[in-house]
């Protein structure tokens, strides 16, 4: 594949921050930070806002009370596409887990719990203007980082400033992991989350079954009901994960709950399982059927602006003599907000890696910091003369 020589000094100079990469990745990384412990998150978050004040960036900081404070950074660049970068500092982990998940370098492999969802992709952002500041060119258009501290739990805290920001850019990367193969992300499902409260009738179990009505069957219905929503050609996907009833052997079940998990790839796929749900009728009667919960992403879908996006991306690649496919997924990320606005958007653009959420959680140095170079020609204006 043939490679332009500006392009691929950029591929070089990433390729030599690698111990500075490093160096920054393992600081976040001991900067423990779950995403319901407000405390520890602040304390990365005011970690975070010195090590980008460093790097030239300013920051302006977003109270939270519910959630970890939010940072926005932001760089000048010239009259180009306004670019807003999208990362969240939060992580599935509880305090306590590099105790036994410690952080680990062997060779292109790097350990540790959010090391690739998404701290990586944070530090990524931080190099890949470090980049374009040693080549002398500065962005093509301003820049926006955007580091959220709730991403993990839905967004809740955050999505309204997500959406403001990406209203006033011009086009959206957002700096999660890439698919476990390396495959940047150009297409994610919708989610929606639902719990399911059944209150039935209870009764003797041996003495007058039938007085009782039973939460337990009307929840057996309601599984059947709900994964035949499920469309194989649409890939969209309905289960029925957690469910819970009953109390004694003996005692007809008066209550019951149950979860459900829905994943959407085209709009209107979402809204209709939504109002099917809302819409169930119980077999018996006599079952109070309660429906809380509802859709919290939509499908970040390969749209026009999103496929010219990728297509930009693809012509980065080449000129740094480097191949990645496209893929779609199941799982969702902030980015599926932005795109649902009509912001061109882009996934998947951080770290190269695998085990998000596992505990072999982890990335691959090399190929990050390749990523680090596309980051790094995507934001960049023309190179300056001589």
């Amino acid at each position: 594949m043939p490679a332009c020589g500006y392009h691929v000094a950029m591929l070089e100079t990433a390729l030599a921050h690698e111990q500075e990469y490093l160096s920054d990745l393992v600081s976040l990384v001991r900067f423990e930070s779950p995403t319901h412990d407000k405390a520890a998150c602040d304390l990365l978050a005011d970690h975070l806002e010195g090590l980008l004040s460093g790097e030239g960036w300013q920051v302006a900081r977003h109270p939270r009370e519910q959630a970890g404070e939010i940072l926005e950074a932001s760089i000048e660049g010239g009259g180009g596409p306004r670019t807003l970068i999208l990362t969240h500092y939060d992580t599935v982990w509880p305090i306590g887990t590099l105790d036994r998940m410690p952080w680990r370098h062997e060779g292109d492999l790097v350990y540790g719990p959010g090391t690739c969802d998404m701290k990586a992709g944070i530090v990524s952002a931080i190099l890949a203007i470090r980049v374009l500041r040693e080549q002398g060119v500065e962005p093509r258009g301003d820049v926006t980082m955007l580091l959220t501290s709730d991403e993990e739990s839905g967004s809740h805290h955050s999505r309204a400033l997500i959406e403001s920001l990406a209203r006033e850019h011009d086009r959206v990367l957002v700096l999660e992991t890439g698919r476990d193969d390396g495959a940047v992300k150009i297409g994610r499902k919708g989610v929606g989350s639902y719990t399911v409260g059944f209150r039935g009738r209870s009764a003797h179990a041996g003495n007058n079954p039938k007085e009782g009505a039973s939460a337990l069957r009307e929840l057996a219905h309601f599984l059947l009901f709900v994964e035949e929503l499920a469309d194989e050609a649409a890939q969209t996907t309905v289960n029925l994960t957690v469910a819970s009833g009953g109390t004694v052997v003996n005692v007809i079940a008066e209550e019951a709950r149950a979860k459900v998990d829905v994943r959407a790839l085209r709009a209107g796929e979402d809204e209709r399982i939504d109002a099917a749900i809302r819409g169930y009728r119980p077999r018996d009667s006599r079952v109070e059927v309660v429906v809380e919960g509802g859709l919290n992403r939509p499908p970040l879908e390969p749209t026009p602006a999103n496929t010219a996006l990728w297509r930009e991306a693809q012509e980065r690649l080449n000129d740094l003599g480097l191949t990645l496919e496209g893929a779609i997924v199941g799982g969702g990320s902030d980015g599926n907000f932005t795109s649902a606005l009509g912001v061109p958007t882009l996934d998947g653009l951080g770290s190269a890696g695998a085990g998000a959420h596992a505990r072999h959680e982890h990335i691959r140095l090399r190929e990050t910091l390749e990523r680090v170079a596309l980051l790094a020609a995507l934001l960049a204006g023309k190179p300056n003369p001589g």
